[in-house]
């Protein structure tokens, strides 16, 4: 499986779609702070945060004995890319299917 595909993957996971959505808005959290608003244990969400910083998804940095975690913008934009060509390229082929059709029609009325 690519890497897109992996990175989609990882994040249709609800927890970790929860963890997203506190570090959205350029926030920058402790893994104490996310927690408190989790109703799952600390190994789990180190499972979880783990997961997410392998895949660049998320970004941690230590500051002295803690640690604080952050959205990795550039590869969320790489993510919303890579749905925008998808995209246009269905917009592409249902033009092109609708195109055919009218080629069609026109032969058949000639």
């Amino acid at each position: 499986m690519d890497g897109k595909a992996t990175r989609f993957e990882l994040i249709g996971d609800p927890t970790r779609m929860q963890i997203l959505e506190q570090l959205g808005g350029n926030n920058r959290l402790r893994a104490k702070d996310i927690l408190e608003n989790l109703q799952i244990s600390q190994p789990t969400l180190s499972h979880h945060m783990h997961i997410l910083v392998d895949e660049n998804i998320v970004t941690a940095e230590k500051s002295g004995r803690e640690c604080y975690y952050s959205i990795n913008d550039e590869t969320i934009r790489e993510m919303i890319l890579s749905l925008r060509v998808l995209l246009s390229d269905v917009k592409v082929e249902k033009k092109d299917k609708k195109d055919k059709k009218k080629k069609k029609k026109k032969e058949k009325n000639k």
